[in-house]
């Protein structure tokens, strides 16, 4: 052991060597699995490398000793909300401010937890009271920026990005979040820093950093127009943000899809029904323009937003028991019985009240809604389901230029993106085929070539009178958390079509990747 193990984790810490830190910890750990201080750094650490189930662990043991620590109860609400569990995260961050209400950092948990359910006004007193008590917290200003930029108010965000920038212009979470604000007066300034942090030879960054900082120079070049630097930055660190696909695994899944989901399935659950026709389902592969068309919706005053919802993704987690393999998820799929399925749908049914219980219709529109459409289908054959498709090459394109979560493993290279892609396609055919409700498909390339037309079909297909709100789904104020979420407070635009050309020398392998699966 170190002489005084504590003074040696900060040091490690300080210079971001977790590994190092945490080796120390977990010996202390070893000796009392119940040390308040101990299991909070453990916390802090799982939490700062993205493992927050870990983290979450650890910090809960930490709370439960140490009562009155502010820093404890606020870094547990963090991590319980990065872990999408905000309702969860939201007593404990109250918490925090109790104990503590000139924590700067506790009032700005707060306020992300109030952002991300909805909350915006809360919220933005919450990151006012941060700013308040710490005005040089580049960190707080950067928090009301990201939730300025999800209502919608530009001007303002760009604002407190500004603010964010002068305060620490090497800070990777500032420099980050500078994707959301291509025409600021700084842009350029951001990216020579950024390229200055990547090229370091003495760089204290992680390797998620690195990763996300060259999506955002990537991000920033095609915005000036200088596609083949972007798409260097797009490929520079993906390693370290992206890895373990597995497309022989990904196919079989699939194919047990096909084999367990047929017509005879549902007809055999018709009983598991309920006759709710509230929930809208807008589903495809990210960067299709499904934000697009949930403004669209939810500009209808009878009609909500409620985001990427993340519900069913849990719910089926739950269901096998935290495994995610393809033995435990198909034996839960033929254990499940109407009891059981019954209270995920009643559950649901009382999240959406939270959106807005005169509204109608709740829009739910999480991409990867479509592997789950099984269970959607069973519980809510009155509800509506929108299938948004993009051309596969500038839908592709979009992704690999997005720093999507990094379970979206597939997103590894031009291969394996490909793949799933064709995967995508190939469970959208037999959902076609199989399920019983009606899908309505809509492209994103008639959408925006003709507004007008199908703006008007989607309202119908969700059993909605017209209103002209939708004509001006820029003025929405509902808040949009996705990375579509400057885009969408545009009147529509075509200039996303066919931008895949920019990059054509550059995605061959992804061109005849896509081709193949014609």
């Amino acid at each position: 052991m170190y002489p005084n193990p504590m003074e040696a984790v900060q040091r490690y810490i300080d210079e971001k060597d977790f590994g190092m830190a945490l080796e120390i910890l977990m010996d202390m750990h070893q000796v009392n699995p119940q040390d308040p201080q101990v299991n909070y750094w453990i916390g802090v650490i799982f939490l700062t490398v993205g493992q927050c189930d870990k983290a979450i662990s650890h910090l809960l043991v930490a709370s439960k000793v140490a009562k009155k620590e502010a820093a404890i109860f606020a870094t547990l609400a963090d991590a319980l909300n990065l872990d999408s569990r905000p309702e969860e995260a939201l007593p404990h961050a109250r918490k925090a401010v109790a104990l503590d209400k000139n924590s700067e950092f506790a009032h700005r948990i707060l306020g992300e937890i109030y952002s991300v359910l909805r909350r915006p006004v809360m919220a933005e007193h919450a990151f006012s009271n941060a700013i308040r008590l710490n005005p040089s917290s580049a960190i707080a200003h950067l928090s009301l920026s990201r939730l300025q930029v999800s209502t919608g108010n530009l001007d303002l965000a760009a604002h407190h990005f500004q603010q964010a920038f002068e305060l620490a212009p090497n800070e990777p979470s500032v420099l980050i979040s500078a994707r959301d604000h291509p025409s600021s007066e700084i842009t350029q300034q951001v990216l020579q820093n950024i390229e200055a942090a990547l090229t370091a030879p003495d760089t204290r960054l992680t390797r998620l950093e690195k990763a996300r900082l060259a999506f955002t120079a990537g991000k920033i070049c095609d915005d000036i127009g200088d596609f083949p630097k972007a798409f260097h930055y797009f490929e520079k660190h993906r390693s370290d943000y992206y890895k373990g696909y597995a497309p022989d695994s990904q196919e079989e899944f699939f194919s047990a899809y096909e084999t367990v989901f047929n017509k005879q399935f549902f007809e055999d659950r018709q009983d598991f029904a309920l006759s709710s026709d509230r929930p809208v389902f807008v589903f495809g592969m990210p960067r299709s323009g499904t934000s697009l068309v949930e403004s669209i919706l939810s500009a209808h005053p009878k009609c909500s937003a409620a985001g990427e919802l993340v519900f069913f993704e849990d719910q089926i987690l739950e269901l096998t028991g935290g495994a995610s393999d393809a033995g435990s998820y198909f034996a839960a799929v033929q254990n499940l019985d109407r009891k059981t399925a019954q209270k995920i749908g009643r559950k649901y049914l009382s999240l959406l009240d939270g959106f807005g219980k005169k509204n109608f219709r709740v829009v739910n529109k999480l991409p990867q809604n479509f592997e789950h459409l099984w269970l959607l289908a069973l519980l809510f054959p009155n509800a509506h389901f929108c299938h948004v498709q993009r051309d596969p090459a500038d839908t592709c394109v979009s992704i690999y230029m997005t720093p999507l979560a990094s379970k979206h493993t597939y997103n590894e290279n031009q291969e394996t993106l490909a793949h799933y892609f064709g995967q995508y396609r190939r469970l959208m055919r037999h959902w076609h085929k199989v399920l019983p409700v009606k899908i309505h498909d809509q492209s994103y390339e008639d959408l925006v070539a003709a507004p007008g037309e199908h703006r008007r079909s989607l309202v119908a297909h969700v059993r909605l009178p017209w209103d002209d709100a939708c004509t001006h789904h820029e003025n929405n104020d509902a808040q949009v958390f996705t990375f579509s979420m400057t885009q969408v407070r545009k009147p529509i635009y075509t200039s996303a079509v066919n931008r895949s050309e920019k990059y054509s020398m550059h995605i061959q392998p992804l061109l005849k990747a896509l081709s193949r699966d014609d």
